[in-house]
This record gives structure tokens, C-alpha cells and sequence, in this order.
């Protein structure tokens, strides 16, 4: 097996977008940097952590486009897992309590959505099998945050964790042999 890979060649950057970059960099780094020195001259929660979070997300999904392997579900799941921890950050220094019922329906929606557009789009050499599976193993690693306590008093996590999960299950059944051939392309020796 000889699986030909094939990397865009980088286009030069225009001056503009360049000069863009710095600029925005410059105003991403003092905003961050004001924020948390207002946070602690101000003594409260760590809302700062929160903002820049966000701030670093927003430079991630605009500002730093990744070009090998850049398309609609690699960048949808990185931007779906950003926003998950900025939802956990938001959860443990704002308002402590909710995140335990909503990343799962948020994990099990975004992962419908995925695998709908997914079998939406099937072009094999185009699919994206691994962005899918990374986003399911990822759900499927959340379910010991929503079963901390047991037995189970967030039975609407637990539902949507198990839907996750079974959703991940019927995934791996569906596309054994893509699987299989993804993981060769990607460790071959």
C-alpha cells in the first residue's frame, strides 16, 4: 500500500494580511493583558481567564488558519472544541453548575450535525473520517465528568452521553474498513 499524500503549496502572504496579523496580534495581547490586570486589581471571580480564552480561540480560528489538512469538519471540530472548554472555563470560574447538562447535549448536537453532514458529503477521499472520530472520542471521554456522582442524578447527561456514545458505536460499525485504512495512511511506517 503506496497511499500518495500531497500538501498545498503555501501562498505568500500579501502585505496586507501581514500587517493585519501584527496589528491584530499587538491589540489581542494588550487587550489580554489589560484584562487580567484589571481582574486582579479588581479582586473578584477570574473572569480574565474566560476573556482570554476567547481571545486566543478567536486568534486560533481566524488569525492562524491551519493549511495542512484545513476543511469544513477539521475546522468545525477544532472550533467545537474550543468552544467546550471555554464553556467548562465559563462553568468553573462564572457560574458554577450547568456545564454538567449542557456539554453533553452540546457534544451529542454538534456530533449529530457532523456525522449528517458527514454521510451528506460522501466523496471518500474527501470524508474526513478522523476529524468525525476525534470529535466522538471526545464525547465518549466526557461521560466520567457527567458521572461523577452516582448513582446518577443528571440522568439528561447521562442520556445524551449514551446517545453520544452509541452514536460513535454505530460510526465505528458503519466505517470499519475507512477506519482501518485511515489509521494505515496516518502510522504507516
Amino acid at each position: 500500500m503506496n497511499p500518495k499524500i500531497i500538501y498545498p503549496v503555501p501562498k505568500s502572504q500579501s502585505f496586507f494580511y501581514r500587517r493585519l496579523r501584527f496589528i491584530m496580534r499587538i491589540i489581542f495581547l494588550l487587550a489580554a493583558v489589560s484584562c487580567l490586570i484589571v481582574n486582579i486589581c479588581v479582586k473578584g471571580r477570574a473572569w480574565s481567564v474566560v476573556v482570554i480564552w476567547s481571545l486566543f480561540m478567536t486568534w486560533q480560528l481566524i488569525f492562524s488558519l491551519k493549511l495542512v489538512e484545513f476543511s469544513i469538519f477539521s475546522h468545525s471540530v477544532r472550533s467545537f472544541l474550543y468552544i467546550v472548554i471555554l464553556l467548562v472555563l465559563m462553568d468553573h470560574f462564572l457560574a458554577p453548575g450547568w456545564a454538567e447538562t449542557v456539554i453533553p447535549i452540546v457534544f451529542f448536537a454538534f456530533l449529530l450535525i457532523m456525522v449528517i453532514l458527514f454521510y451528506a458529503i460522501y466523496d471518500r477521499k474527501d470524508r474526513h473520517l478522523v476529524s468525525v472520530m476525534v470529535l466522538g472520542l471526545f464525547s465518549v471521554l466526557t461521560i466520567p465528568y457527567s458521572l461523577h456522582s452516582w448513582p446518577i442524578t443528571n440522568w439528561i447527561a447521562f442520556a445524551f452521553h449514551l446517545a453520544s456514545l452509541l452514536l460513535f458505536i454505530v460510526m465505528i460499525i458503519l466505517n470499519r474498513k475507512e477506519i482501518i485504512y485511515e489509521l494505515k495512511v496516518r502510522f504507516r511506517r
